[in-house]
């Protein structure tokens, strides 16, 4: 939900150096058990039905900050509201308790703030759990504005200390104050997880055993309030000139409101794999924008302070050079509906792809093999396997579905496009990460310090099919990146195949920041599963610098004899909300397709089965099918016939069909067995070549025997279908030598 009143949240610090870092120190009598007396402000009630039927629609969506708070217009200074109590010493306190009734959380913004020289402001609970401040005159923005962040209870006293000797000099206004209704920050107990988070069930903490090798680029990730009712994600990156400069990228859509009254709040994290209680303390106020483009969807900031020390941060590496060769899997860390940080992974290649309104097209995650994305998570960074940012999310479908992934895709703007798409520092990302034009495309992690020396990397396995209807040889290639600052002459690669591994000896001569293929050989599949697996062992006779991006695996299925079935689909308006599987007796999901965007409409996939019957699921995740009330999309699956086995489009939540895959083609013992027209009709005829055949057996989908023919004694016979019902039959054919066909051969029948 897209905001205009412009906010900021603030939870801070009491550290001094920083600007808009609190001073610390305490309120008056804050030890004191006697009661103070102070003016009440009571907000009025919000519509929540409202806001969570908005969210209902918001949510499923990555293309906009995820509202957590209603703000709230009001008109509140120190003249028209409050309590003011004349101390002995001529000193003057103001306290004002602002109320929301079922408010998880408040926070306001001093529109103006112009408070004296050696005054103090505090905001705290009124069981004094939660104290933010003091802030001083210090604490003003450019603009006088100064926005105080999360009071996590449904009333927050404001209390003004002015000193005596500046009686009457000090001023501010309340302009808005922000009901929370959702959890953000904070421990958050759900009961039907039966954990603590806000987010969904299936997302994994950064520091779980998954995310401990990517320790530096975790540090470069913060969760953003912007607009003071919102949030996104986004990360510090590095410039070519190492400088420390607090460069921030998040994503266009989530500019909003005034970037100087943002925060920014850094390693809000667990400490384990488990819980969801981060620290809130270590965070930066305000920004400037430097650069932004929606072409894209990037926005560039920079921090209005530098992070401390004791921040830990680090600035994101990055690669720019925009080569899908190179990039043979990602990672994503964010912070998913406010809650901690999380980390997610893809396992394949993103490709480049069309999506949405983007001229240009995005990285394509089709879908997370471990973790999720969701909203909060807009503007985090995508890193490929080195650890290099690539882009940062701009939208997408992905979420949980209880305990695992919906299987949908996410997408992010590309930096390869942010980088010159523009041609000025305002809309081109290049002048800021390369101030000096040097034509740099890679840069480290800042915590990395420089470039080593040798440093190869493994991009996209090619050559290598997602499945194979057959037991047919290929060749693979291994596409190498150079990372590092010397040439790379020669490599020692350890190919493994299904278990059987060989080391490859390559010697040739990559550039710095250039890349090639190295050729892996021929491979003959297994039937079922397969794997090839790459180790990077030695490079230029020595152990490689960094172990990210050192392995590639592809996995893939290869069938002995199978059939082609294909489904398409012509798709509705909403697109995202179609998926499909096909399952076998067991339940197991064989293959899978979906969900889509606008530009897969129409839809042809083709899967390998063996031969057998299988369940075809069609699912709508709004439950209202393809047609007709959003469009007026359909379904079919064709076999490789041509023959329609299953269609339709005019259902609700799923519609499920009973295929069949059909063998035509059989080996015997001794020669090739070729039964036609399959599926048959009225006659069906049996060819063996050479063989004689002394028995044929037909035998129903159960096992049951239906007829036999004996006694042949020839390479070729037909049955009479005609008295058969449609359906499967298993035909055995059985030579003169009384050997029965390696298979039984399915075959179908139909009217």
């Amino acid at each position: 939900m897209k905001n205009a009143v412009s906010s900021i949240l603030f939870i801070l610090l009491s550290i001094s150096s920083f600007s808009q870092i609190s001073h610390g120190g305490q309120p008056h009598r804050w030890d004191s058990k006697v009661a103070f007396s102070y003016g009440s402000y009571q907000l009025p009630a919000v519509d929540l039905t409202k806001l969570q039927a908005e969210d209902a629609v918001n949510d499923k969506l990555k293309n906009e900050p995820y509202r957590f708070g209603e703000n709230i217009a009001v008109d509140i200074d120190i003249h028209n509201s409050g309590i003011w109590t004349e101390l002995e010493n001529g000193d003057g306190i103001w306290r004002l308790a602002l109320s929301s009734e079922g408010a998880t959380s408040l926070s306001f913004v001093f529109d103006s703030y112009m408070v004296a020289e050696g005054a103090q402001v505090f905001v705290y609970t009124e069981d004094k759990s939660q104290l933010i401040g003091s802030f001083t005159n210090e604490n003003a923005s450019k603009s006088n504005s100064l926005g105080v962040g999360l009071i996590f209870s449904d009333k927050a006293i404001i209390e003004y200390h002015e000193p005596s000797n500046v009686r009457g000099q000090g001023f501010f206004h309340i302009n808005n104050v922000t009901h929370g209704y959702r959890d953000i920050l904070v421990e958050v107990e759900n009961e039907a997880k039966g954990v603590f988070g806000n987010s969904g069930a299936c997302n994994i903490n950064v520091n779980c055993p998954e995310g401990i090798p990517f320790d530096f680029q975790k540090r470069s990730v913060a969760i953003i309030v912007v607009g003071n009712n919102a949030i996104c994600s986004g990360a510090l990156v590095n410039n070519t000139q190492q400088d420390g400069t607090p460069l921030f990228l998040t994503a266009n859509h989530c500019l909003g409101g005034n970037l100087s009254n943002w925060v920014f709040y850094f390693n809000h994290e667990t400490s384990g794999c488990s819980g969801n209680n981060g620290p809130t303390n270590q965070s930066i106020s305000g920004a400037v924008l430097l650069s932004s483009n929606a072409e894209s969807d990037f926005a560039l900031l920079e921090l209005n302070d530098t992070p401390p020390e004791l921040f830990g941060v680090c600035y994101s590496g990055w690669d720019a050079t925009d080569n899908t060769n190179t990039v043979s899997s990602t990672f994503g860390i964010h912070h998913p509906s406010g809650d901690v940080k999380k980390i997610c992974f893809d396992e394949d290649a993103p490709y480049h792809d069309n999506i949405g309104a983007f001229v240009n097209q995005v990285w394509f995650i089709d879908q997370w093999e471990d973790g999720v994305t969701e909203g909060g998570s807009s503007g985090s960074p995508l890193f490929n396997q080195n650890g290099l940012l690539i882009g940062q999310l701009a939208g997408g479908q992905a979420a949980c579905a209880g305990e695992v992934n919906n299987g949908a895709f996410d997408y992010y703007g590309r930096l390869g496009i942010s980088w010159d798409f523009g041609s000025t520092p305002l809309n081109a990302i290049r002048f800021w990460l390369d101030p000096a034009n040097t034509g740099t495309l890679i840069v480290p992690n800042s915590c990395n310090i420089n470039l080593p020396d040798v440093n190869a990397s493994l991009g996209v396995i090619t050559g290598v099919p997602d499945f194979l209807c057959e037991l047919s040889s290929f060749i693979a290639s291994v596409n190498v990146v150079n990372l590092g600052i010397e040439t790379i002459e020669s490599i020692t690669l350890e190919v493994d195949f299904n278990g059987n591994t060989e080391l490859l000896e390559w010697s040739g001569n990559i550039d710095p920041q250039d890349d090639t293929f190295l050729n892996l050989g021929e491979f003959t599949p297994s039937s079922g599963s397969n794997n090839l697996g790459i180790e990077i062992i030695s490079v230029n006779g020595q152990d490689d610098t960094s172990e990210l991006g050192n392995t590639a695996n592809k996995d893939f299925l290869a069938f002995e004899q199978s059939v082609e079935i294909t489904v398409n689909i012509d798709l509705d308006d909403y697109p995202s909300e179609t998926t499909w599987t096909i399952t076998n007796d067991f339940n197991e999901v064989i293959a899978s397709g979906g969900s889509y965007t606008d530009d897969d409409d129409p839809v042809s996939e083709t899967v390998c089965l063996p031969g057998g019957c299988y369940d075809f699921t069609i699912f709508d995740s709004a439950d209202d099918g393809l047609c007709c009330g959003f469009g007026i999309g359909s379904y079919s699956v064709v076999d490789q016939f041509g023959t329609v086995v299953a269609e339709g489009g005019d259902f609700g939540s799923s519609e499920t069909s009973e295929i069949c895959a059909v063998l035509d083609t059989q080996n015997t013992v001794n020669s090739e067995l070729i039964l036609y027209p399959n599926p048959a009709t009225d006659i069906l005829k049996i060819e063996t070549g050479t063989d004689v055949i002394d028995r044929v057996s037909i035998y129903d989908i159960s096992g049951k025997l239906i007829s036999e023919k004996n006694d042949v004694n020839s390479t070729r016979t037909f049955f009479n279908t005609n008295g058969l019902p449609s359906g499967l039959y298993i035909i055995e054919v059985v030579g003169d030598d009384g050997v029965p066909s390696r298979d039984k051969v399915i075959v179908a029948r139909e009217e």
